[in-house]
């Protein structure tokens, strides 16, 4: 090996070393297994009940607590993870009853009985977008940087 081969190569490596050592100081949130199998299936949950909104509610008031408790179980379990603020963000959002997803879909249903079908689907497409960020989120897909970028 000439001189200037060992020099490329040792510049290679120190740039390398350089890389693995900026990266490191960045915190990178851990994959969960159980956030993540935990929001596929509360998408899942949750789709199906909206899809039963177009009934009274109080034939499903009992499905719709159970639900929103386990919601605020998803919340609680992400804001407990460590560098998890973005996907316990995107929960919190999910479960306000004030805000235009799950936790306001249920409200509105609550409060109005019976909701059309062509509302009841618009729903499905918006909260279950939102779900799919989590999902990715919780994945680790989508990094916490990617939303910031789209808002």
């Amino acid at each position: 090996m000439t001189d200037k081969n060992l020099i490329n190569t040792i510049c290679s490596s120190l740039l390398l070393l350089s890389l693995i050592a900026v990266q490191s100081c960045h915190p990178v949130q851990s994959y969960s297994e159980t956030a993540y199998t935990q929001a596929v299936r509360l998408k899942l949950k949750s789709l199906d009940l909206m899809s039963k909104a177009t009934e009274g509610y109080s034939r499903h008031a009992g499905e719709a607590d159970s639900l929103k408790a386990e919601l605020r179980f998803a919340y609680e379990y992400a804001k407990g993870r460590p560098d998890n603020e973005e996907a316990a963000k995107q929960w919190e959002t999910m479960i306000d009853p004030d805000m235009n997803l799950i936790g306001g879909f249920l409200r509105i249903w609550k409060e109005d009985l019976i909701l059309s079908p062509v509302f009841v689907n618009e729903a499905q497409g918006v909260i279950g977008k939102v779900f799919d960020t989590i999902i990715g989120l919780e994945s680790g897909k989508i990094k916490p940087s990617q939303l910031e970028e789209e808002k």
